[in-house]
């Protein structure tokens, strides 16, 4: 538990530091590389609802795994994210986003029915480890079309490349250890929109979307609110509310795999721009 609330902590003493140096800051000017760009780059820490599911067969064999619910089966419905991110401002029309947002779901349980993962069986009433990693990497690219006082709407293209794991520790039908480990990805273009309100003192408002709907492949959605405050010539604190989604279906005599995930919570972290 102690270890939850060290971002949190972190990210506290961060802020009212920087609070404390806001006046003292407001003279001086930020450092940039170039004049035709800004850029940041940084790290948040969030925490995360999960929900999802996953259809596993063995060698894409009919009957040879079972759909299993994170939550109500494994317990795995709550974990911490860490997403390292950058962006960048070309000019005042071109907005670039790159970020690797990780999560590490993980549950202990003892399972109320029979499941069938990648053809191997773990029994009612056994005692189940489950980690589910996702990691999920994201580009994006926007280009503000429209510009009324300080809003900016931006339509935006991207490409997102998530990997997807899951582990099942327990024990057969004969009490025997039992380890069971498959790994998955998927890769999905997006189309969406951003409308951006630049605030007076180094705020910047953002709500995105970003999302594709494809026939033999599945979908995803990324939504996002923040809020940026450069309280500090190159330096920015961030708070943000995030919902992902991705399902992905494998539908082929090889593989046939099926995932379902939905992520939601709330991050805050610093960034330092050049």
């Amino acid at each position: 538990m102690g270890q939850r609330k060290l971002p949190a902590i972190f990210f506290l003493v961060l802020f009212f530091t920087a609070v404390g140096s806001v006046y003292d800051a407001s003279a001086q000017e930020p450092f940039t590389l170039t004049s035709w760009g800004r850029f940041f780059s940084g790290i948040k820490w969030g925490y995360q609802w999960v929900t999802g599911d996953f259809l596993i067969p063995a060698g894409g064999r009919p009957a040879s795994g079972a759909r299993i619910y994170m939550g109500p089966d494994l317990g795995a419905d709550q974990t911490e994210s860490v997403t390292v991110f950058a962006d960048a401002q070309i000019g005042d029309s071109y907005f670039f986003d790159l970020d690797y947002f990780m999560m590490l779901a993980t549950g202990l349980k003892r399972i109320q029915r029979e499941l069938l993962f990648h053809n191997r069986l773990y029994p009612e009433n056994s005692l189940v480890d489950t980690r589910v990693d996702v990691n999920w990497l994201r580009f994006n690219y926007a280009y503000r079309l429209f510009d009324v006082n300080s809003w900016g709407i931006c339509p935006s293209l991207g490409i997102h490349y998530l990997r997807y794991g899951v582990s099942l520790n327990g024990e057969n039908e004969e009490g025997a250890n039992t380890s069971n480990t498959r790994k998955l990805d998927a890769i999905f273009p997006t189309v969406g929109i951003q409308a951006r309100f630049w605030a007076p003192y180094g705020l910047e408002f953002r709500a995105e979307w970003e999302g594709m709907s494809l026939i033999t492949m599945g979908l995803v959605s990324n939504f996002q609110l923040s809020s940026n405050w450069e309280l500090y010539p190159d330096v920015r604190l961030s708070l943000g509310f995030t919902q992902r989604l991705v399902s992905s279906v494998e539908n082929n005599q090889e593989l046939n795999n099926e995932w379902f995930l939905s992520s939601t919570g709330f991050t805050g972290g610093v960034s330092f721009g050049f």
